[in-house]
């Protein structure tokens, strides 16, 4: 087939999924005044290999389906043969079912941008991205066209019942990850980039996402191809570039966005994941991939700190189901297998996903300032806990001890046995829920800075 051939196929294809969902070329404005009940997404999907898992995406029934990257695996800086294996997957059976059935919105990741694992330094990214604007029938004459990077965000549903779906772009403006200096489990490891002009978004799509995160919504979808929260593993995520994860959770605490949820892909395995990014609400990221990628046999887990549940083999898709007709909308946050069947969920309540009037302090950002040095601090006890031998106890500013804006206030139970004892102190409930003023000097363990105290005079109660 030739190049103009293979353009034109794509292009007709593209105009197939406008007609078959009723919508005019350009637009979906209809299907947008609909409340979103049902969305589909996935990632991940070899348009050489066999695609079964559509027919079970299609039996849910999805009002929207997100394709969340790696549409295809082109893996190449030759346009035509990049539009070629985009003719291929078009052709695909049982993604044309879809398209009869769903509307279709996507974002692109690695494979499908160019190259394994690439960032801004692909050379044919314009191409690329004029290539898969075709594949999904944008419009000639949208802004997606003329703007650097396919990120895009749609309303869908009435006041009362919108969901937004905001789709970032990981690839086009991201800055070169940095390897680590040993081979760990088979593979050398990415590790942070520490340069603080290093991105994941770029400036303009970092201004475009904060008003975004301004339009009126129940529930945000933001859709990141790369895993968001997990953080232990050496594949690529945003940890690898902690500055601009960090600054995307400022972001989202100074927004005071409500009803976010995170969806990612790329690890060819799914899981949920879930920390206190400081929102005063979880933040959930759920990873679905791959569509026919999935890894095919057992293999040990990836650390994740934050995980809640996986599914390690096997193809998958994700389903998010909200059920607006209670009084309070519940959210089931779902991985499905390639036969439809649930293998994750997770119940969430639409309450439980309302910002504070004031988000936790980031007192661990404050403490860092002054490691090794005499520090003297209020901090309001969210979280109490103690060590497994129970020798030390362990005062929280935050309820998720694991988080990086924890700050942890280390009471030494030997130094201090005599002390509570005479005072009649029962640490573990003594504190909880109170306003301590402590002083002492700052450490570091495991990366987290703590004060240790070894003397009750050093932590006192004060009035809020």
């Amino acid at each position: 087939m030739s190049g103009t051939s293979r353009r034109a196929v794509t292009a007709c294809l593209g105009l197939v999924l406008l007609a078959a969902l009723g919508l005019p070329a350009g637009g979906q404005d209809g299907a947008k005044k609909k409340p979103l009940s049902r969305i589909a997404f996935g990632s991940c999907a070899h348009q050489d290999r066999p695609q079964p898992i559509w027919g079970p995406i299609v039996a849910t029934k999805p009002d929207l389906f997100l394709f969340i990257g790696d549409t295809i695996y082109a893996d190449t800086e030759d346009l035509n043969v990049m539009r070629a294996k985009y003719a291929k997957m078009a052709a695909e059976p049982g993604y044309q079912k879809l398209l009869k059935a769903s509307p279709v919105l996507a974002t692109w990741d690695d494979h499908d941008y160019g190259g394994n694992d690439a960032g801004a330094e692909y050379p044919k990214k314009r191409e690329s991205q004029q290539a898969f604007l075709d594949f999904f029938g944008v419009a000639k004459n949208s802004p997606r066209r003329k703007q650097e990077g396919v990120y895009h965000a749609e309303v869908f549903g009435p006041p009362g019942k919108r969901v937004q779906v905001i789709l970032l772009d990981t690839r086009y403006f991201r800055s070169p990850l940095k390897k680590g200096a040993k081979r760990v489990g088979g593979v050398v490891p990415y590790v942070p980039n520490p340069d603080k002009g290093a991105t994941i978004l770029g400036e303009a799509q970092w201004k475009w996402l904060g008003e975004q995160l301004k339009a009126p919504a129940e529930v945000r979808l933001l859709v990141s191809s790369i895993q968001v929260v997990a953080e232990d593993h050496g594949f690529e995520k945003w940890m690898n570039f902690p500055g601009e994860r960090a600054r995307l959770f400022e972001l989202l605490r100074e927004s005071k966005a409500a009803g976010v949820i995170l969806l990612s892909g790329d690890r060819h395995l799914a899981e949920l994941s879930q920390m206190d990014a400081g929102l005063d609400y979880p933040l959930f990221d759920l990873t679905s991939s791959g569509l026919n990628q999935g890894n095919k046999r057992w293999r040990a887990l990836e650390p994740n700190k934050h995980r809640v549940a996986t599914m390690n083999v096997g193809n998958n898709f994700g389903l998010l189901t909200i059920d607006w007709d209670r009084a309070d909308p519940l959210l089931r946050l779902q991985v499905r297998d390639e036969e439809g069947e649930v293998t994750i969920q997770q119940k969430v309540p639409l309450s439980r996903l309302q910002p504070g009037k004031k988000a936790g302090p980031n007192l661990a950002a404050e403490a860092r300032k002054y490691v090794g040095k005499v520090y003297t601090l209020d901090m309001d006890v969210r979280g109490v806990g103690k060590s497994r031998n129970g020798a030390m106890i362990f005062l929280n500013s935050l309820a998720d001890f694991r988080s990086e804006r924890n700050f942890a206030v280390v009471l030494d139970g030997k130094a201090l046995e005599a002390e509570w004892k005479k005072a009649k102190i029962d640490p573990l409930t003594h504190y909880a829920g109170k306003r301590i003023r402590v002083t002492g000097t700052v450490t570091l363990f495991n990366d987290q800075p703590q004060v240790r105290v070894k003397e009750l005079k050093q932590v006192r109660i004060v009035e809020k």
